[in-house]
Parts: structure tokens; C-alpha cells; sequence
């Protein structure tokens, strides 16, 4: 680690290409990458020790940073090989000033989420409702702020999933960049650089193509949570999503292998599994999952020396219906492979295995409007059954998914919202964490120029579905629960109340422990479906994923 004195000698008069990002988007935060999701909370609700802590830079000999965002790894390979390793260097934020000088002429910096704007930081932000914007937010204003940056005559270039918030902000020309890159980077960032190198005229605004996969490198250097891609892009056509957009291929198994000896060798314990879905890895049509391609694959990431933990990112529900030995057989490569048990925290009284689902809603009609493929190979029409089914498989195997459901979603109606309370009462007794979020249009995905949900606006059931979550939640994942009730009240009515409006005070008592026949409000009245009460037969006639407007799958592994 540095010490803010020794690592890293100054270099001269600066590198050419300098990357980056905020202090807040490079912590591996001690190899939890559920932690990151802090990021998201008030950034005033944090104190000084915990930034201390996690956000401190870790370094290299050579004073650039060990470990950095997956995306911003690509990028610096890609000019590594164009630039030469001697012109481009990859800073901590406590370091700019040893890599920034008078001979820097671009400084890149990336960012997920900017401005504070994505699906998880608008959504809790606003719920906690005190405390200032999200700590992504006000790290990336104090990585703008920094004065090796702020002082630099060099063009500054932003690029990352976050990028359309500063623009939507309004920022653009505050925070001084003179170029935004949208898009995946492989194919175009290249030719962009040397244009901004030399000097020629640009818009401002830089749109990437999409790739092949002959033109993704291998990353150089150690990527955050030692993240390896096994797949890009996903062909379900979530029209909420970016990702799904993107040409869907597998990354070849030597690919992958050569990603994690390299995050390894270079001091990384963990290798965390980037993908939309990893049952999409090597597929068959339908998205039927490849279980002896998985095996092979999970099987030797494992087995490679020096990885202690594996963390799966995204998952889905259909595959480990279709075929569920897939967890059968996955399960005793995984498990001992965890970063979830005793060993690492002494309230967790068994080893399990995280990963996240998207849910999204309980309502079919939704479904079959923008998330029709999500389903396959079954029929999105029993979309709630699939849930309880895939949920309660998961946890069979002491698999707990951290699952995704969302309000605001354009057209939803109270019958929607009905059915998604419906589901989560399905879901109680289950071993799964629910994480409620509102409608975020996200540029290139199909929803983009949609309206954004707020808490201004919800009403007294969207508040029922958002606090009948973390009643979930709290119920399954608090170890004492004694001091909570009275936490969530005392704060609400000393603090929230006023700004969350007279639609969130039923839902949030109840959340607070008070009993529905005091409360009144939402009350269920439907019978809960119970996984083995219900079959879901696979339709004969399942189209093939091009008959919803999918790419056909492309494998290169």
C-alpha cells in the first residue's frame, strides 16, 4: 500500500496517457463486492475510518494502481500496445500527481456512476432521503477536484457505463472534460486517442462501435476483485437493459485462464465471473445450459493455484429449471470457493454461495411487454412460478440470490404491482435478499427516453412493494432484530417523513413493526404458490431467440 511518500517516484515531467478513476470506484473493498453497493448511500452517513479503511491506495512497485476497474483494465491494454507501456500509466487518486505533469496530454478517466444516477444509487439516495448525494457521487466530484487534474492542461476524456449521466446532469463543461466515450471501447478508443493526440477537431460526444471478439486484449494488469469476463452481451432483449444490446459471444476457456493467472500472479485472491448470466456461457439454442462446458469451465478456474474465492456476478432462474443437476454439479466446485461463511464473518453460521438475479416483477403482462425473453426456454406467462421454482431451487444448494425487482416500469399498472406483492410473499421463508429499485431509463437500452420513477411520486402500494422487500430482507439477514423497529421509526418521523409525503407512512409503520390490523392498507389475500404444488411444462413451439429480434447466439470458446 502507499504511504503517500515512497511509492512511486515522481515522474518527471508526467506520462503521456494518464488513466483513472474515483477512490470510491477502485477500492476492492477487502474483496466484498457486495460492499460496493455503499457506494450508493449519502456520502455525509460515512465516516472518516471507513474511508481510511477501504479507500486508500494500493500500489504496485511502480506506484501504479494494483487493482482497477475491469473496463478501464481493456482500455489500458489497448493503448499499452498502441502508446507503449512507457507512455501510459493507471493512477490511484492519493498518486496523480507523481503521473500527471507538463507532458500529459490526455487524462481518461472512468466511471460507472457519476453523477449518482444508476438504478441503485437514485433509488436508496432518495429512500435514506439525508446525508448528501452518493458517495460515488462526491468522489468523483473530489477526483475532478484534485488538482493534478485540475491544473492539467491536457484534454480529459470520460468514458464508462456512467457517462450518459453527466451529460443528463448538465455537467459536462463543469467538470471540464473535453470528450465523452459512449459504448464499448475495443474497437474505436484507439483511433479516438490519436485523434485527441493530434489535435484534431472532434465532437465532442465519441460513440464506440461494437466489437469483435478477435479485438478484445487480454488485460495487463490486475483487474478489481480479479474480474475476468466470460461472456459480453446476453440476446434476452431486456428493453431496460443495456447489455442485451451488445453482440452476444463466450470467451474462449484459454482466454479466460490467461485472465486469471494474470489477476492472480499479480496479488489478487479472488476471481470474480463477469457476465449478464454465467448458465449463458457456451449455451445451447434456446438458452438451454452447456452443463459439461460449465463444469469444465468453474472447474478449472478453481483448481488454478492461488485463487481462494470465486464470485459468480449475474445468474439466471430458467437454466437451473430446465436442467437442475446444473447446480448439482456445480455446487462442490463453487462452495469451497466461497467468500460467504463462518470463516469470514461469525454471522453466517454456514458457507453459502451468492450470486444476482433479476427478478424484476411479479406481473406477466409486464414480462411479455419488455422482458419476454427472460423466460426461456419456458413461457413468460408463468413468470411467478418460474421464481418460487428457480428460488427455491437455488437454495436446495444453499445458493442465496440477491434479487433485483423494480416499480416505476413504464405502463405499470396497480394490478402489476399487485401481483409483484403477490411474489414476494411467495418468497417468504426463502434464502434470498431482495433489493427493490425504481424505473432508471439508461442510454442505448430500448427504454431510454422513458420517464424516471421518483419517490415524489409513488404511491401508497409502489411504498407497500419497497418496504415489504426489506421486511423480507430484515426478517431472513438481521441478527438482532430488537433495536431495528424502533431505528426505522425513530428516523422516519424525525427525519423522512416530511419528504417521503403522506403515501409512504402505512407501508413504512409496517415496516416498522407495527401489525396490519392497526395499520390497515395493502393486505394479501391471495393463496401463495409453493414450489412442488405447480409444474411449468416447457412449450413444443419455443421460437427461436432471432423470432424476438435476438442476434442469434455467437460462440468463439
Amino acid at each position: 500500500m502507499s504511504d503517500g511518500k515512497t511509492a512511486g517516484k515522481p515522474a518527471g515531467r508526467g506520462k503521456k496517457i494518464v488513466l483513472t478513476t474515483s477512490r470510491a470506484e477502485m477500492s476492492i473493498f477487502g474483496y466484498d463486492p457486495f460492499m460496493a453497493f455503499t457506494n450508493t448511500f449519502p456520502h455525509k452517513l460515512f465516516p472518516k475510518s471507513f474511508l481510511k479503511r477501504y479507500f486508500q491506495s494500493e500500489n504496485r512497485p511502480d506506484g501504479q494502481a494494483q487493482f482497477v476497474m475491469y473496463g478501464l483494465r481493456k482500455v489500458e491494454s489497448l493503448l499499452i500496445d498502441e502508446f507503449g507501456a512507457e507512455n501510459v500509466a493507471t493512477s490511484h487518486y492519493d498518486d496523480l500527481d507523481k503521473f500527471i505533469g507538463p507532458d500529459t496530454e490526455l487524462i481518461a478517466i472512468a466511471s460507472m456512476d457519476p453523477v449518482g444516477l444508476a438504478y441503485v444509487s437514485t433509488t436508496y439516495n432518495s429512500l435514506i432521503g439525508f446525508g448528501g448525494d452518493a458517495l460515488n457521487a462526491s468522489e468523483f466530484r473530489k477526483l475532478m477536484d484534485h488538482p493534478a487534474i485540475k491544473n492539467s492542461k491536457a484534454k480529459k476524456l470520460l468514458g464508462g457505463a456512467g457517462v450518459w449521466q453527466v451529460n443528463e446532469a448538465g455537467l459536462t463543461d463543469h467538470f471540464g472534460f473535453d470528450y465523452v466515450f459512449h459504448g464499448e471501447a475495443e474497437r474505436s478508443i484507439v483511433p479516438a486517442v490519436k485523434e485527441i493526440l493530434a489535435g484534431e477537431q472532434m465532437e465532442r460526444d465519441i460513440h464506440g462501435e461494437k466489437p469483435d471478439p478477435e479485438e478484445i486484449p487480454l488485460i495487463k494488469n490486475a483487474a478489481s476483485y480479479g474480474m475476468v469476463e466470460i461472456t459480453r452481451g446476453c440476446g434476452r432483449m431486456c428493453k431496460f437493459c443495456t447489455p442485451t444490446m451488445r453482440k452476444r459471444y463466450s470467451i474462449p476457456l484459454d482466454t479466460i485462464m490467461k485472465e486469471v493467472e494474470i489477476n492472480i500472479k499479480q496479488g489478487s485472491k479472488m476471481i470474480f465471473i463477469a457476465t449478464e448470466d454465467m448458465f449463458l456461457w457456451n449455451c445451447k439454442e434456446k438458452f438451454v445450459p452447456n452443463k459439461e462446458a460449465l463444469v469444465k469451465l468453474f472447474s478449472s478456474i478453481a483448481n488454478h493455484p492461488g485463487v481462494e474465492y470465486i464470485q459468480p456476478s449475474h445468474a439466471s432462474l430458467a437454466p437451473i429449471i430446465y436442467d437442475y443437476s446444473v447446480l448439482e454439479e456445480l455446487t462442490p466446485i463453487l462452495m469451497p470457493k466461497t467468500r460467504w461463511g463462518p470463516l469470514d464473518s461469525a454471522k453466517y453460521k454456514n458457507k453459502f454461495i451468492s450470486v444476482e438475479v433479476g427478478v424484476e416483477t411479479g406481473s406477466p403482462r409486464i414480462m411479455n411487454m419488455i422482458m419476454k425473453g427472460k423466460a426461456l426456454p419456458f413461457n413468460v406467462d408463468q413468470w411467478p412460478e418460474l421464481v418460487v421454482q428457480g428460488i427455491g431451487n437455488y437454495n436446495d444448494f444453499d445458493w442465496w440470490p440477491l434479487c433485483t425487482l423494480m416499480t416505476g416500469v413504464p405502463d405499470e399498472t396497480e394490478d402489476d404491482l399487485i401481483k409483484t406483492l403477490e411474489l414476494v410473499d411467495d418468497l417468504v421463508g426463502s434464502k434470498s435478499f431482495l433489493t427493490p429499485l425504481l424505473f432508471i431509463p439508461i442510454e442505448e437500452a430500448m427504454l431510454a427516453n422513458e420517464k424516471r420513477a421518483s419517490l415524489e411520486g409513488l404511491s401508497e402500494l409502489q411504498w407497500e412493494f419497497i418496504t415489504k422487500c426489506w421486511r423480507h430482507n430484515i426478517d431472513l439477514w438481521a441478527d438482532d432484530k430488537i433495536w431495528i423497529n424502533p431505528l426505522i421509526f425513530s428516523v422516519y418521523w424525525s427525519i423522512s417523513r416530511w419528504k417521503h409525503g403522506r403515501h409512504s407512512v402505512k407501508p413504512v409503520m409496517k415496516l416498522s413493526g407495527f401489525p396490519q390490523h392497526f395499520i390497515g392498507g395493502y393486505k394479501a389475500t391471495h393463496k401463495p404458490r409453493i414450489r412442488g404444488e405447480f409444474t411449468i411444462p416447457i412449450p413444443d413451439n419455443v421460437p427461436e431467440p432471432d423470432k424476438f429480434g435476438f442476434e442469434p447466439p455467437q460462440s468463439v470458446g
